[in-house]
Order: C-alpha cells, then sequence, then structure tokens
C-alpha cells in the first residue's frame, strides 16, 4: 500500500528530474507480507542521469523504516532493468515511467515480480468521502 501523498511525492520527484532519473528512499512498515510506504526521503549524494540514478548506501544514516527505493523511468516501461535489480535496495522497489501519473507506478521485488499496488485515498479524500454519506 502506497500512501496518497508518497504517491503525490514520487510524481512530483519524477517530473521535477525529467529527463533524468529520479530516485527516493521508501519510508514505511513490513508486517507478514503488507508492505506500507508512508514516507519518502531524498537520498544523500544521489546522482542523476538519462538511464541512471544511484546514491551510496554506506552514507545513508541507520534506519529501520527505510523500505526500499523508488525511481523514474523517463522512457515509456516501468519494468525493471537488469541494472535495477542488480541494485536492488530493501523490501520493495517502485518504478514510475513518463508521463509520471497513478496509472505509470509498478512495484517490484527483489526478483522483479510485480507487486499489487494499491495507492490509499488521502485523509482528505476520506473525511469529504465520511461527510457525504
Amino acid at each position: 500500500m502506497l500512501s496518497r501523498k508518497s504517491a503525490d511525492g514520487i510524481i512530483t520527484y519524477a517530473k521535477t528530474w525529467h529527463p533524468y532519473e529520479g530516485i527516493l528512499i521508501l519510508r514505511g512498515k513490513s508486517r507478514k507480507t503488507d508492505i506500507t510506504i508512508d514516507g519518502l526521503v531524498v537520498p544523500p549524494f544521489s546522482s542523476h542521469g538519462p538511464y541512471y540514478s544511484g546514491f551510496p548506501v554506506y552514507d545513508l544514516p541507520f534506519d529501520l523504516s527505510y523500505i526500499g527505493t523508488a525511481h523514474s523511468h523517463p522512457g515509456n516501461s516501468n519494468n525493471p532493468s537488469l541494472e535495477d535489480l542488480n541494485n536492488y535496495f530493501g523490501l520493495v522497489s517502485i518504478i514510475i515511467n513518463y508521463p509520471y501519473d497513478d496509472t505509470t507506478i509498478a512495484a517490484y521485488d527483489r526478483n522483479g515480480e510485480r507487486f499489487n499496488l494499491r495507492i490509499l485515498p488521502s485523509d482528505d479524500d476520506r473525511n469529504s468521502y465520511s461527510q457525504q454519506v
């Protein structure tokens, strides 16, 4: 599950770095097979280019809430490349591709198998829905 706020952050960050790849660290919780992503961190000393993005893992402060990464593909595919799989970090990898919206976000495990990704409604959406009922 991906919070609306985190999804919006990934979309905005990808659009900001276009036509280069952007990369973020995902914060959240993992309980058995359920992963909830509720925050993003801009990695220190990250590098960005048209076909790559990365960061030195050894410069990260110790934080158990880091559960994976999100990065953008400026092209038309959000499938992980061999390079993506070889540099996998954490429990989940989110990839978003151009034109960077909810329909182009995908989540993958370490083997490149796609997760079922659900974007949670924002608190504002839930509040307005409960007021209408």
